[in-house]
C-alpha cells in the first residue's frame, strides 16, 4: 500500500520521499540501538530477584524491539526458542537475577551429609 502510494508520486517528489523514509528508518534504528545499550547498562547495574508466582526475570526488552518483532513475526514472544535466541543475540537486554533462597551449610558440592549415604540440600 505504501509502495503504491510512493510509486504514484512524480519522479523528483518520489525520490525525495524515499530518501526521507530511509533517513527516518535509519534514525529510528540508531535510536533503538542506543535505547538497548542504555537499558542494558541500567539492567547490569542492579540485580533482580526471583518472584514467587512470576518466575525469573531473564531480560528487559526495549519497546521498539518488542513491537518490531511482534509485527514481523506475530506471536514470537510466546515462543521459548525465539526468546532464548533473542537473549543470546542481544546480551545487553539480559538481566542479573539471583535466587531468594539462602543455602545453609555449603560443602563443595552443595549438600550436607545427614547419615550413612544420605545427603540433603538445606534452604532457609
Amino acid at each position: 500500500m505504501l509502495e503504491e502510494a510512493i510509486n504514484s508520486l512524480p519522479g523528483d517528489l518520489r525520490s525525495r520521499a524515499v530518501h526521507a523514509l530511509r533517513q527516518r528508518v535509519s534514525l529510528q534504528l540508531g535510536q533503538a540501538f542506543t535505547d538497548a545499550k542504555s537499558i542494558g547498562a541500567a539492567n547490569n547495574s542492579k540485580s533482580y530477584r526471583h518472584m514467587d508466582g512470576l518466575g525469573e526475570m531473564r531480560g528487559s526488552i526495549p519497546p521498539t524491539a518488542y513491537q518490531y518483532w511482534e509485527q514481523r513475526e506475530p506471536g514470537c514472544w510466546s515462543d521459548k526458542e525465539f526468546v532464548k535466541k533473542y537473549l543470546q543475540d542481544n546480551p545487553e537486554v539480559r538481566v542479573n537475577t539471583r535466587s531468594g533462597k539462602i543455602q545453609v551449610g555449603y560443602r563443595g558440592n552443595g549438600f550436607i551429609p545427614v547419615g550413612a549415604g544420605r545427603r540433603v540440600k538445606v534452604y532457609k
